[in-house]
């Protein structure tokens, strides 16, 4: 994570701030909250990318989905908008060890007798 320092704090913040563990954001309601520069601003793009296909261990968000949005005028640039969700940080459907009833099952037919 050494490419994104402070930027999943900075995104957790913003998060916590919304009271949301579900939300649209863009890279620029981003950068006009902290104050970001516009390089920083191609990091926080590539971050947000980057947790679409996968996660940062304990990090408590995910891109659900990436939308592109036409910018406001014929000369802007398309922006893109995520959709960011907290994670469920429990274990649940791990199981702790393995079931007994899943334990090798025996074959009940007898060898050798056609059926």
């Amino acid at each position: 994570m050494r490419k994104y320092p402070r930027i999943p704090e900075l995104l957790e913040q913003f998060m916590q701030e919304q009271e949301a563990d579900e939300q649209w954001i863009t890279v620029q309601e981003l950068r006009d909250r902290f104050d970001l520069t516009r390089y920083q601003c191609n990091t926080v793009s590539g971050f947000l990318r980057r947790l679409e296909f996968g996660t940062f261990g304990r990090f408590s968000y995910r891109v659900i989905r990436i939308e592109h949005v036409k910018g406001a005028g014929p000369s802007d640039p398309p922006k893109c908008r995520y959709l960011i969700k907290r994670k469920d940080l429990t274990r649940t459907g791990i199981p702790d060890r393995m079931d007994q009833t899943c334990a090798r099952v025996r074959c009940s037919v007898n060898p050798g007798v056609s059926q």
